[in-house]
């Protein structure tokens, strides 16, 4: 009897189709945050008020390279929204845009590496590409502008993985420097991109690679690349003070690094009451909730599934290890940040989640008998789906601006001081000078410490008029916060120009310059001040020093003329005038004229 030959399963036509529904999906999802603003949560840092990302000059990129931002070297990241400032300005659409774009890269480079690592399985690539690329959780990492970083550092970390599965596949080394070169351009994205060499060491352990000497010595870059970025990252926080602002114990910080596992879990099944600020939970007396102490229930847990899913159910040890390995470093073991937990954290991580999650559906589906319920199932998918993108949709519009994002936190935790600071912040831009004191009084309520509330507060109170209440306001601040150095400044001008209390505003400027002596609006401010006290050459002085540190200051050159014509110097007196006037000051015709004419200046014929 004649051998039966193994007929081959074709490979179908067209393999790749799913992703068009991925890319689809997604840009309808997030398609909303194309219209939103920036939000003052950052952004106003890293984009409004950053001069480092105004030119893309050699001499500003040297600068970007070698320099830390925000508790972060990330200089990939700044390089990017240089890139964006160049083209769009401060047009918030193109940025958004551009972060869309970036996630969407990301969506596709995220099904290519689960296609190839899984044997070219579809529908698993299919469903971890879609729930990367839709999950609410992942909403603040695209419609946060200064979350770029999350995006870079993702973009590049999944290159190096892709190109390592590659290595992995054909032993050409030409696929291990296109992982080495992909990792180092992800660290200088986001030092989170530490843990990749060992998810190259997972990925040796799926594709069943025996440990051998050339296994870590191919490695051995990676880690000293990590070592190197890890320590720079731990410099950058300790420079921006970031490390610890709360004040959680060594011993206490471990029971909530492992709390915050439970949450990230939480909310990958149940991604509800989502927020952009995790406080740290502590009872009303400022205790620790005794469920924090249960928190390490989950390591144990979590240490089952991988014994038992070690050597029969590799995708499973793959996916669960994974996502420990990349979340560990933003676990909080070393607390950073106001925030036990922040959705941005989930963005890679997850997707070692998301592996789970396909290959058990995938698993169960191939076990169903009929037709029926396998189209069942298929359908519940389908319905998950669909209920994701309405989340998400929903959640980035959250995003829409400031008042928006913070009134959202208020309403999910009414007790998080921030939300009622940058709320309030926001409505004095906004002139809604009666919402900033509501916002400023609610917060106090809570925590009559806070000084940046008095501060909001007693500015809210000067646009109002009421000078007294301001005065009051600041007072308050200064005893609180005497480091407030900003609040003598504010305190000084009312005294100044709004209570004819010249005497008590040049103490506060004197007291601020100390702290701040390159201030230009500090050293104007004294400068009228000595010319309302008729301290004639103090004033010149200080205008002197205000044109020096910005010689487009239009107030110092106006001051300046006015105390040139009191020594009769009308030259001077005119030059100066003239500058103010060129620069944007309304100055009375007859003043010019008055100088002008004293000086013997000629004036030019246009006929």
């Amino acid at each position: 009897m004649a051998e039966k030959k193994k007929i081959k399963k074709a490979e179908p036509r067209n393999p790749h189709l799913s992703l068009i529904l991925v890319v689809a999906a997604t840009f309808v999802a997030f398609y909303p945050s194309l219209g939103n603003d920036f939000v003052n949560w950052d952004d106003v840092v890293y984009i409004m008020n950053n001069d480092m990302i105004r030119k893309l000059s050699f001499d500003n990129i040297i600068k970007i390279f070698s320099s830390f931002f925000m508790g972060n070297y990330h200089p990939f990241t700044l390089l990017s929204f240089a890139f964006d400032y160049s083209v769009f300005n401060l047009n918030s659409g193109g940025y958004h845009f551009h972060n869309l774009i970036i996630h969407l890269v990301n969506a596709v480079f995220v099904y290519f590496v689960t296609w190839h690592l899984f044997k070219k399985n579809n529908l698993i690539a299919f469903i971890v590409s879609m729930l990367f690329a839709i999950h609410p959780m992942h909403v603040e990492s695209v419609a946060w502008v200064s979350e770029r970083k999350d995006l870079i550092y993702t973009m590049y970390f999944l290159l190096s993985m892709l190109a390592y599965i590659f290595y992995n596949k054909t032993g050409r080394n030409k696929y291990l420097l296109m992982s080495l070169v992909g990792f180092v351009f992800s660290l200088l994205s986001k030092a989170q991109a530490v843990t990749l060499p060992v998810v190259l060491l997972l990925i040796d352990y799926y594709f069943e690679r025996k440990p051998s000497v050339k296994l870590f010595l191919e490695k051995a870059p990676f880690f000293a690349l990590s070592l190197i970025f890890g320590i720079v990252a731990i410099l950058a926080q300790k420079a921006d003070d970031s490390i610890n602002p709360v004040g959680i114990s060594l011993v206490n910080s471990l029971f909530y690094a492992q709390y915050s596992i439970w949450v990230y879990l939480y909310k990958l099944l149940l991604p509800v009451k989502l927020t952009c600020l995790y406080n740290y939970p502590f009872t009303d007396n400022g205790g620790i909730p005794f469920y924090i102490y249960l928190s390490p229930s989950i390591l144990i847990l979590l240490a089952f599934v991988l014994y038992k899913t070690y050597k029969n159910h590799k995708a499973i040890f793959f996916g669960s290890l994974f996502f420990l390995v990349v979340i560990f470093p933003v676990l909080q073991f070393l607390p950073v940040g106001q925030a036990i937990v922040a959705e941005r954290y989930s963005y890679i991580p997850y997707i070692g989640l998301f592996v789970v999650v396909g290959v058990l559906f995938v698993q169960f589906r191939d076990s169903l008998k009929t037709s029926d319920k396998k189209n069942t199932l298929n359908y519940a998918g389908v319905g998950a789906i669909l209920l994701l993108c309405i989340l998400t949709f929903n959640r980035t519009k959250v995003w829409a601006d400031s008042v928006s994002l913070w009134t959202d936190v208020m309403n999910k935790n009414p007790k998080c001081l921030a939300a009622y600071v940058n709320r309030s912040y926001m409505n004095i831009q906004y002139k809604n000078y009666e919402k900033v004191i509501a916002d400023c009084d609610k917060g106090l309520a809570i925590d009559s410490t806070h000084y940046k509330l008095y501060i909001n507060k007693g500015t809210a109170f000067r646009h109002l008029g009421m000078y007294e209440e301001a005065v009051k306001e600041f007072t308050t601040t200064i005893r609180i916060n005497p480091q407030s150095y900003d609040t003598y400044l504010d305190r000084g001008i009312i005294y100044t120009d709004n209570l004819n209390q010249v005497r008590k505003g040049i103490s506060d400027f004197r007291f601020f310059l100390k702290f701040r002596p390159e201030n230009k609006n500090g050293n104007y401010n004294l400068a009228v001040a000595y010319y309302k006290q008729q301290v004639y050459d103090s004033s010149l002085y200080y205008c002197n020093k205000t044109i020096e540190l910005a010689n487009d200051y239009a107030g110092a050159y106006y001051i300046s003329a006015l105390l040139y014509d009191i020594k009769q110097d009308f030259a001077k007196a005119y030059e100066f005038g003239s500058k103010a006037q060129t620069l944007g000051y309304g100055i009375e015709p007859a003043l010019l004229t008055k100088w002008q004419k004293n000086a013997n200046v000629l004036v030019p014929n246009f006929n």
